[in-house]
């Protein structure tokens, strides 16, 4: 549905977009995903035709339309800012885009009867902006732009605005309309949490370029870079060096401890690589099982955050790591301060990175 071909965007000297090849599917739920700054909404800028590429083509379609005006493209964008009318009602801020169009009025009333249907706001139609909460006003901006039947919906960080129960509320509601219309959604956000819940695929972006395209669960579980891993989520980042490789196995010194690791990557001895594990993949204990890599610290701190404890462990190179400890089976006094503890965790449990 979009294309993005050898993209790239400068700004004077500065290049915000850097030789970027990206395709969407019909019918997804595509986030771009960063930090602010790494060209995630240039990008989508780029899509709707707000900014022109320096280099490549934008495909929407069968069209090539890097030349071709915002108002002639076959898509809609949805701001963080709600820009609703503030004199005109629901129903006629809805209306807007199919009466600069010149649709028949009964064809402007039924499609605009059924979005307004879809978001569940038609009993709201004959209300002022400022009579609606904020995620009522979203709700209303997301209509006004799928009344026109765009091939594709753009949204720059929509939610950023609400608070947070509203923002969970919102993101779920907003997959469920995805799913419903069969729209294709480019979602832009910084927030690792937002994409993860509601995308099919995720784009990580960095510096202008992808470091990351896949699934939720893939980003996640096999980030391929070391940026990725420290972006999505929370992770501890171990750095060691290879002491030794024994056909499929290499071994690392991290701490004083010598950790055994997978060497898919084809490891060399001396050779420096990182190692990310989730607080969540570890776990805190006395003894060390079999089978399971381990390093020695101590405790310096436990936040108690509800469905699970957080604990800061330090270790013998003064680096601090957490661990969320979610099975409440040690008694607060082993978890007390300045106790010597294990932290353990599953082989495959950890993602390498050369260095």
């Amino acid at each position: 549905m979009v294309q993005l071909q050898n993209i790239t965007k400068k700004f004077g000297q500065h290049t915000a977009v850097d030789d970027l090849n990206l395709s969407v599917k019909q019918g997804e739920f595509l986030t771009l995903l960063g930090p602010s700054g790494c060209g995630k909404t240039t990008t989508l800028r780029m899509i709707a035709g707000f900014e022109k590429p320096s280099e490549g083509e934008v495909w929407i379609g069968e069209k090539q339309v890097a030349k071709v005006e915002p108002y002639n493209r076959e898509v809609n964008t949805v701001f963080q800012s709600y820009s609703l009318f503030p004199h005109m009602t629901v129903f006629d801020n809805v209306a807007f885009g199919l009466k600069m169009k010149k649709v028949n009025k009964a064809a402007i009333t039924e499609r605009v009867n059924k979005v307004l249907d879809l978001v569940q706001l038609k009993s709201y139609s004959d209300r002022k902006p400022k009579q609606l909460s904020g995620g009522q006003q979203q709700r209303i901006a997301i209509a006004r732009a799928i009344v026109n039947n765009p091939k594709v919906l753009l949204l720059d960080e929509p939610l950023g605005a609400l608070d947070l129960k509203l923002r969970k509320q919102m993101q779920l509601e907003l997959k469920h309309l995805q799913q419903t219309l069969g729209i294709t959604f480019i979602y832009v956000t910084h927030d690792q949490e937002e994409a993860l819940t509601m995308s099919d695929r995720i784009v990580v972006m960095n510096a202008g370029k992808i470091e990351q395209m896949g699934s939720p669960e893939e980003i996640y579980e096999k980030p391929a870079t070391r940026f990725v891993a420290d972006f999505i989520g929370e992770t501890n980042i171990f750095e060691g060096t290879v002491t030794a490789v024994r056909d499929d196995k290499a071994y690392l010194t991290i701490s004083g401890n010598e950790i055994m690791i997978s060497n898919q990557q084809h490891l060399t001895v001396d050779e420096k690589v990182y190692m990310s594990v989730r607080p969540e993949k570890a776990k805190v204990t006395i003894e060390a099982p079999d089978g399971q890599c381990m390093i020695d610290g101590t405790i310096q701190e436990k936040i108690y955050v509800g469905s699970l404890t957080k604990v800061i462990v330090r270790l013998s190179n003064e680096q601090e790591i957490v661990v969320h400890q979610e099975d409440h089976h040690l008694h607060d006094d082993s978890l007390a301060a300045d106790r010597a503890i294990k932290i353990t965790w599953k082989p495959e449990h950890a993602v390498i990175f050369k260095g």
